[in-house]
């Protein structure tokens, strides 16, 4: 696996999960597939959007991630690896373009500095809920997997969730904000 959408499309999958229905993400969005907000029309995903197969999932992952990749290499001036530049299309995937388009790390990438770059996709692991940011699992837990991608210690494979304890199926990045959402709430 050495494409960069193949690699995007990997960890999307083992983070996102697949919901062939409709249903309101964690951040509040309406969401379908592999957390697709839109379908392959460009129209928005609502309550009232007709449920999808799993085909149809997938070929909306691999078209919106290949529009994602033209518009991160609008915004990335060095050369990429296809580990890197995989690693960046899910963290842009999971975030949405605008909200990449400023961060520090893709300055810091364009300015050279490969290292410190990466390990700013560690630092995205937080959602405003409520009024307040907070750190959900779920998100640190996909950013661990970007950085292992973006260095190359996963050789391209989404690697499993950090976590020696995590039991053998791993629950997807919905479930994890959603457990971490209700805990928010009962202390609140």
């Amino acid at each position: 696996m050495n494409d960069s959408i193949t690699i995007a499309a990997g960890l999307a999958r083992a983070y996102e999960g697949l919901r062939l229905k409709p249903y309101i993400c964690p951040a509040g969005y309406w969401t379908i597939g592999y957390g697709n907000r839109c379908l392959a029309n460009g129209a928005a995903v609502t309550r009232l959007t007709p449920a999808i197969t799993a085909v149809q999932a997938e070929a909306l992952l691999m078209q919106t991630l290949a529009g994602l990749r033209i518009k991160l290499r609008q915004l990335v001036h060095v050369a990429l690896t296809p580990n890197k530049e995989g690693a960046l299309l899910d963290w842009q995937f999971n975030l949405g373009t605008s909200a990449i388009a400023g961060a520090t790390l893709i300055r810091l990438l364009n300015s050279g500095q490969d290292i410190a770059a990466g390990e700013q996709l560690l630092l995205w692991d937080h959602a405003h809920k409520n009024g307040h940011l907070i750190t959900l699992p779920g998100l640190t837990a996909r950013r661990h997997a970007e950085w292992l991608v973006y260095t190359g210690a996963s050789s391209g494979h989404v690697p499993a969730a950090p976590s020696p304890s995590t039991p053998p199926s791993t629950p997807t990045t919905d479930q994890l904000n959603s457990n971490e959402l209700a805990r928010v709430k009962e202390n609140a």
